[in-house]
């Protein structure tokens, strides 16, 4: 997949980091000396950590040169890497917070990247991790049907590019590494001012694996404005003439004991 546009990334940044806020102020532990922010993007979780943080050793990775460079930009005191997570990460030694914000679904093999991420705790240590769950969202479903109409079908793999499961699935990693977990379930209601800025968000992350498959621009807009047509049948105009977007997300933290 190609690389991120932290500024079409960033237009919804204050919503984006809201899931990032509720993840970290769930996590109990005082004292942290050192974080791995996996995924940062650019910077916005990272920034959450430091806060909450502010004295510890925060490193961020993510696989976006561009997010990397606009991390960088942002929070210039804090060391950034461009790494792909699903590669080795124990050269960088054990963490007091091992943190990932909507990121592992862009990665497979979960079972595997979750146990891999645990063990790079120190004891007493938390995996803190917030995925979206977009099999219920409209605008998910809108972007598959258009992708197997027939205009479309030829150009796109069956599969779909993102990696994500229910609850249980997650639970069951979870209790082979802890007795000590906390999970649960947000639905987010984002207030948009109308249809086009769905698509507008969308098309930074979950749309953006099919639109790289269209090579010309006017395939995009094409392709862009069917599941606009789609969505203006599922997400109602409220009297105030904005849409009400909902986003449920995953979360699950992990505590290892001594």
């Amino acid at each position: 997949m190609g690389d991120w546009n932290p500024y079409l990334y960033k237009r919804f940044e204050k919503q984006r980091t809201q899931p990032v806020k509720d993840l970290i102020h769930s996590i109990e532990l005082e004292q942290v000396n050192s974080v791995l922010d996996i995924g940062c993007g650019p910077g916005n979780s990272t920034e959450e950590l430091a806060r909450r943080w502010n004295n510890a050793k925060i490193i961020g990775i993510d696989s976006s040169l561009n997010m990397i460079e606009q991390a960088k930009v942002r929070l210039p005191s804090i060391r950034f890497e461009l790494i792909d997570a699903n590669e080795d990460l124990s050269n960088h030694g054990k963490f007091d917070l091992v943190f990932s914000n909507a990121a592992i679904q862009w990665m497979p093999n979960h079972r595997e990247l979750i146990t891999k991420f645990y063990e790079l705790l120190n004891n007493n240590g938390v995996l803190a991790i917030q995925l979206p769950e977009v099999s219920s969202m409209a605008i998910q479903r809108a972007v598959e049907e258009t992708a197997m109409n027939v205009k479309w079908s030829h150009r796109f793999n069956k599969s779909s590019e993102f990696n994500y499961d229910k609850m249980d699935y997650y639970y069951s990693i979870c209790a082979e590494l802890s007795k000590e977990i906390n999970l649960w379930e947000t639905d987010y209601y984002h207030i948009m001012d109308n249809h086009q800025n769905i698509i507008d968000w969308y098309k930074s992350t979950g749309m953006k694996p099919y639109l790289e498959k269209l090579e010309c621009e006017e395939d995009r807009l094409s392709f862009e404005k069917e599941v606009l047509e789609r969505i203006t049948k599922s997400y109602r105009i409220q009297l105030d003439g904005r849409v009400l977007f909902p986003f449920k997300r995953l979360f699950f933290i992990v505590y290892k004991s001594n």
